[in-house]
């Protein structure tokens, strides 16, 4: 019987020394974690962008993917009216891409001819008729050039649309143009000169 003692009492004190001991077998959140290397607990990484709480700036001469840039000014229509051509050939998938996108975008102000009556065009002042012969006799750079820097009450889509998609909406609009009779031209459009990227005449200074 002591003999059984003791060995229940040497194996307890076995056990209770070994349980105290880390082997390297997987222990998940038990002791001595940090010595435990089976399953992968502690790491040697590199963490992103360490050393710096600001995002890097590009490599000199990097180039970003897919972007045109446009060098003109919302006051220099007729100078990318002069320079710019249409890149696209009016094919059928190039104007049903134009009418794709005008009928998603530019149609709740401009209607679906064009002729300024879009149902947001009736809480907001009507923009001009797309139709007039003022507009037609535009070059398609200069029609590009509005959506690009935006034009009186409208804004800017050179963020929500590329130029690829708006030079296919040109087309779509001669398209339009040539199906559709010439509207009479806006009467605001009339009384308000046109900015152009030419300098004053000298002697235009006025009378003394």
């Amino acid at each position: 019987m002591r003999k059984l003692l003791w060995i229940v009492a040497g194996s307890s004190l076995l056990g209770a020394a070994l349980s105290g001991c880390d082997a390297g077998f997987p222990a998940g959140q038990e002791p001595h974690r940090e010595l435990n290397f089976l399953d992968m607990a502690n790491q040697p990484k590199l963490k992103p962008q360490r050393g710096s709480s600001e995002r890097l700036l590009p490599p000199a001469g990097a180039v970003a993917v897919d972007h045109h840039p446009y060098p003109y000014t919302a006051d220099q229509g007729d100078l990318a009216g002069q320079r710019l051509t249409n890149p696209l050939d009016p094919s059928d998938r190039v104007v049903a891409q134009g009418k794709f996108v005008f009928d998603n975008v530019c149609i709740v102000c401009h209607g679906p001819q064009g002729a300024g009556d879009g149902e947001v065009a009736k809480l907001f002042p009507k923009p001009p008729s797309l139709m007039t012969q003022r507009v037609r006799d535009w070059p398609d750079g200069r029609i590009l050039h509005v959506p690009m820097r935006g034009q009186g009450s409208m804004p800017s889509y050179a963020k929500q649309l590329d130029q690829g998609e708006l030079w296919a909406v040109v087309h779509y609009l001669r398209k339009l143009q040539s199906e559709l009779p010439v509207a009479p031209p806006d009467p605001s459009q009339a009384a308000t000169r046109e900015p152009t990227n030419e300098p004053p005449d000298a002697g235009s200074g006025g009378s003394g």
